[in-house]
């Protein structure tokens, strides 16, 4: 009779298996959102090596827009960090986030620095789904393909405490 190994994390208490599992998970979710944004690449022809922008930087969330703004994809990130599900937030633009509280000149300097083109980085005040707001870092990268064309904007957002 044939016995298989099977390969386990050591159990030494379930704190540490389940600090063990968590990371597990960011991991997969991060594994996931390099390979579809890598498939993107290649369907768009962008140039910029999206696999090293998730993994040099610390992100919780993930935009990506076309260039006019629309959003057409968000990571699970997005939701836990806003409260809005994908599907209610693909085909909005950014700024369904803002209110009361989102500085005019922020939002002015950030459609500013979108054109130019080139990446950068703001804080804003979003809100969220329940109308709590909060303090967000985005940095936007434009994404453009062979011809120097910017096709899409991928932004990566942090929380950050008020």
């Amino acid at each position: 009779m044939k016995t298989t190994a099977t390969l386990r994390a050591p159990l030494l208490c379930w704190d540490i298996y389940g600090m063990f599992l968590s990371e597990q998970a960011k991991n997969f979710n991060k594994q996931t959102e390099i390979a579809f944004l890598k498939d993107c690449k290649a369907q768009f022809g962008w140039t910029k090596d999206v696999e090293e922008l998730l993994t040099k930087n610390k992100f919780e969330a993930l935009v990506l827009t076309d260039a006019n703004q629309d959003i057409k994809w968000v990571n699970k990130g997005f939701s836990k960090m806003t409260g809005y599900p994908a599907k209610y937030a693909v085909g909005k633009k950014p700024n369904f986030l803002q209110g009361e509280k989102s500085s005019s000149k922020t939002r002015k300097s950030i459609r500013t620095q979108l054109q130019s083109g080139i990446h950068f980085t703001e804080e804003i005040i979003n809100y969220k789904k329940d109308g709590e707001p909060y303090k967000c870092e985005i940095t936007i990268y434009p994404l453009k393909n062979d011809s120097n064309k910017i096709t899409h904007l991928l932004a990566l957002e942090n929380a950050l405490a008020v």
